[in-house]
């Protein structure tokens, strides 16, 4: 079972407290148990006696099943923290391609599944400790009464196959209802980040509720919903089961005299203590259905999305010469689908080379090629034909980790994170501010504790943000796209003849993806692309 696995696999030394406390809270329920159903059917009680060995019992049972429920809940804690830093580490590790692509997958799995798992093994504590009172009771039952255990067992062993019988139908509809769960996330995505075009087009936002939103949610309620009947019929209907086999034992006692009816009354006490414990039982097998639905969802996308060990192997460029190129693309290709409708398209082959302090102007019409050039360029794509050089090394897969970290790059849609202890305290002191100044920032927003103390902020200035980030990274290489697009004509001169001559006083190579003409000017080099190839190298 692989909840199981999960709890041996999260810390051996826990499981085994959490197992030998478990094993213990039941023996010591057990003896409580027993204390009370021995008193109540004497008729000369000894107090002194029951009094000492009840409390004794007692208290045994009170401090062993917090034992027990404290190292499960560290288990369950681990498990957590595990699966969520397992899955991020392996995120961050995969192929850009790969996460690009699955990209919608993930969030529901970092946030649905995870709390999935979580909610259900937060029951998992008091699920031990009631089996193991019931595996003490039973015991003690069989003790009391073989003949009535054996006809209790076989109830038991009733209920346990009814259930079994049930999961398949409880699973089926958990996996169904989480499927349409990823569907409904992508519709909540549109809702809250489309929000604007929505908000304009009355007609769209009707149709984006009714027709796209309503339609997923109640399917994903639908199959939630019968998840959720087929387990409560589970376990209605074991507790109807005992009840029923408690009233044919009382038929077939009444008939066949093989035991008395106040003996069976004796008997019927211990069995109605296994009730409680084993309901809760019942219900969680369902939840482990769910459990294991939301863990197939993990393991399917660390599956899918391929986990790269990058050994983020340093290239040797000791022997560089300086008026070698710091980057050499030789006869890169790579194809592409721009939709599903439209045949491949093929960028390449492309031989560029770019020299330490260049200042390059990609150019080209929509469609050309640049930003997946640029995503080659900075190692997120892999050619699939061609190879890529840094000072004279060629770039391997073993490089990809080293080689990604001479650059910074700010894309369209790049995202603006708010923290910045990722750069050193002294880049940030010495040069923070000059750039919030430069960019006209200084009355909205500052850096405090290595954050920005606000992100709320245009579009525009998120924008500017963002490349503030990226100069105070401090890298080898920088790659702008269409950092101007959206910017007034004010903080399109302040990118193109403060900002881009700052980095180049400062040795930095640029690469910048335009469509500003007017500023051509500025670049060292200007580089167009029409249909995936180099059409125009202008020095």
């Amino acid at each position: 079972m692989k909840v199981i696995l999960l709890l041996v696999k999260s810390s051996k030394s826990l499981f085994l407290i959490a197992a030998i406390a478990s094993i213990l809270t039941g023996l010591s329920s057990t003896m409580v148990i027993k204390s009370i159903h021995e008193a109540v059917k004497d008729d000369t009680l000894d107090v002194q006696s029951f009094v000492i060995a009840f409390l004794s019992y007692w208290l045994l049972y009170g401090f062993l099943s917090l034992v027990a429920s404290y190292t499960v809940a560290r288990l369950t804690e681990k498990i957590i923290q595990q699966l969520r830093m397992n899955l991020s580490s392996k995120i961050l590790s995969s192929t850009f391609e790969s996460i690009e692509h699955h990209q919608s997958k993930l969030l529901p799995i970092l946030t649905e599944d995870i709390k999935t798992i979580a909610y259900s093994m937060d029951r998992l504590p008091g699920v031990t400790t009631g089996l193991a009172t019931v595996i003490g009771i039973l015991a003690y039952m069989i003790w009391y009464s073989p003949i009535l255990s054996g006809a209790t067992l076989i109830l038991f062993v009733l209920v346990y196959l009814f259930t079994r019988f049930s999961l398949p139908f409880v699973r089926k509809y958990a996996y169904t209802s989480r499927d349409y769960l990823n569907d409904l996330f992508i519709k909540f995505e549109g809702l809250v980040f489309g929000i604007k075009e929505l908000t304009l087009n009355r007609d769209f936002s009707e149709s984006y509720l009714n027709d796209q939103i309503e339609p997923v949610s109640t399917l994903q309620n639908k199959y939630y919903l019968k998840e959720n009947v087929v387990s409560a019929i589970t376990n209605r209907s074991t507790d109807m089961i005992l009840l029923l086999g408690m009233g044919i034992l009382i038929f077939l006692i009444n008939h066949y005299q093989f035991v008395s009816l106040p003996f069976f009354g004796d008997y019927i006490t211990l069995v109605l203590f296994t009730l409680a414990p084993l309901s809760t039982a019942a219900g969680f097998l369902s939840s482990i259905k769910r459990i294991e639905a939301s863990l197939e969802h993990i393991e399917n996308v660390g599956i899918t999305i391929d986990e790269v060990k990058s050994e983020s192997l340093e290239i040797n460029s000791e022997n560089w010469e300086s008026n070698s190129p710091v980057i050499s693309l030789n006869a890169v290709e790579r194809s592409y689908y721009h939709s599903e409708e439209d045949a491949p398209f093929t960028l390449g082959p492309i031989n560029l080379n770019i020299n330490k302090g260049d200042l390059i102007f990609l150019v080209g019409g929509n469609g050309s090629g640049k930003t997946t050039l640029a995503k080659m360029i900075l190692g997120l794509y892999n050619p699939q034909n061609g190879s890529i050089s840094y000072k004279g090394n060629k770039v391997e897969s073993k490089h990809l980790s080293y080689y990604r970290s001479r650059f910074s790059a700010v894309f369209t849609d790049s995202y603006v994170f708010d923290q910045l202890l990722h750069i050193k305290e002294q880049q940030l002191q010495q040069k923070s501010e000059e750039l919030i100044d430069m960019l006209e920032l200084s009355k909205k927003v500052r850096i405090e504790n290595g954050k920005f103390s606000s992100k709320r902020l245009s579009d525009g200035q998120k924008k500017r943000l963002s490349l503030i980030v990226s100069i105070l990274e401090d890298k080898e290489v920088y790659l702008f796209d269409e950092w101007a697009a959206n910017q007034d004509p004010h903080f399109k001169e302040v990118f193109y003849y403060k900002i881009l001559n700052y980095l180049k006083e400062n040795g930095k190579t640029v690469i910048v993806i335009t469509h500003d003409d007017r500023y051509f000017d500025v670049a060292d080099r200007i580089i167009k692309l029409v249909n995936g190839k180099i059409a125009q190298y202008a020095q």
